[in-house]
């Protein structure tokens, strides 16, 4: 490990350590994963390690184009694209038709548009030809490695510094995007359906979609390959393991343990009034990523799913519910049997990026009042589940 990733992650935990836990950071719900993700942007404002090793724009700004983004979400993108202008159309077409320019009427528009769509599917299965050679080639050598640590780390710097995976992706979904736009089926549909207009002005607006969306793909091309051809240098390499460091290991490494501390430690700040209480009353216990088996009764409970980890937890909901408890728990003196706990007690047994037992249970009561069914719902539908990451 890189001397400036063990400081960055120290310096991260010492931030962590004396932030306040305002869940308001985390949106009107006070989600975790939004509060953590607000200090990772903080940190990587502060760093100067980070600073030094961040991408060029041109890597800064293909990674915002491309996002996390896979096949389907470039196809769902596209497809929102042409619904918000196909209304566009047939609102213009209903209630503003002058508007549309006459020009747009020529019987030549419509053979130049299919030939220029039929030469950008062209372009785009070439590039599409050209990128995955490359890239299988590429790992191929760096998998021929014997040390086999060493190779998964530059497999998945290689893959991250050249977004090869998101560039074919890009490229697929748009040769599947010109390959379906030959025939045009939603300005069809328009049009059989007597919405649309006859003019092609909205087709070339489509037109101009497809070639901006081409020209980056021959841009995250160009990238794809310089990047490649500077991977087989040494120090290019060792470079590029910096950026990576920086860019995606610092920052996955940092968020998993902030996020724990944040979730380990949220019963003080949900529940602050325990702090001060005085008297008779026992002291609660609430406790968050606690496995404690068969202790307590079973409160909250949900379908255990394949692949499905706790992702994330809308604290603000969960602390409403936690304070209600409480107070219903003050009117009800406790008679104290378990001593252990020393009173009224609520775990939330979910641990974050892991799966759910088997028993499904994400909340469980020792002693004090019941949670009611509302109470119950809320705590339900804070706790979030999404698919593992590879």
């Amino acid at each position: 490990m890189h001397r400036e990733t063990v400081a960055a992650i120290l310096a991260a935990v010492r931030r962590q350590e004396v932030m306040s836990n305002d869940w308001s950071k985390g949106g009107m719900l006070g989600s975790l994963r939004k509060c953590v993700a607000h200090e990772i942007k903080e940190h990587r404002r502060t760093n100067a390690a980070l600073r030094d090793a961040r991408p060029a724009i041109r890597m800064r700004l293909l990674q915002i184009f491309f996002g996390e983004r896979g096949l389907l979400g470039f196809l769902v993108l596209y497809a929102v694209a042409v619904g918000l202008l196909l209304a566009v159309e047939v609102v213009v077409a209903s209630q503003y038709p002058s508007i549309i320019p006459q020009w747009t009427n020529g019987s030549s528009i419509g053979p130049l548009l299919r030939d220029a769509n039929s030469y950008f599917l062209g372009a785009q299965v070439t590039m599409v030809g050209l990128l995955f050679p490359i890239a299988i080639a590429l790992v191929t050598l760096i998998a021929q490695r014997e040390d086999a640590s060493s190779t998964i780390s530059d497999v998945q710097v290689y893959y991250g510094q050249t977004l090869a995976y998101r560039i074919g992706a890009s490229g697929i979904a748009l040769a599947v995007v010109l390959a379906v736009q030959v025939l045009w089926p939603a300005q069809f549909a328009a049009r059989l359906l007597a919405l649309g207009t006859s003019a092609q002005a909205f087709k070339i607006l489509l037109t101009a979609i497809h070639l901006a969306w081409l020209v980056i793909n021959f841009t995250a091309l160009w990238h794809f390959l310089v990047t490649s051809l500077s991977f087989i240098r040494p120090s290019e390499r060792s470079l590029m393991r910096r950026q990576f460091a920086a860019a995606v290991s610092i920052p996955r490494d940092l968020s998993d343990r902030i996020a724990w501390a944040l979730y380990t430690n949220a019963g003080s700040s949900l529940l602050p009034e325990s702090r001060h209480d005085a008297g008779s009353n026992p002291k609660p216990s609430v406790l968050f990523g606690s496995t404690l088996g068969d202790w307590g009764e079973i409160e909250v409970v949900v379908q255990p799913r394949s692949k499905k980890v706790l992702s994330d937890v809308w604290m603000s909901p969960v602390g409403w519910v936690v304070r209600r408890w409480w107070r219903r728990c003050l009117k009800q003196r406790s008679d104290q049997k378990n001593k252990l706990f020393g009173g009224p007690s609520l775990v939330f047994s979910a641990r974050l990026g892991r799966p759910l037992p088997e028993d499904g249970a994400i909340c469980k009561r020792n002693e004090g009042v019941p949670l009611t069914r509302f109470e119950r719902l809320i705590v339900r539908h804070s706790f979030r589940f999404g698919k593992t990451k590879p």
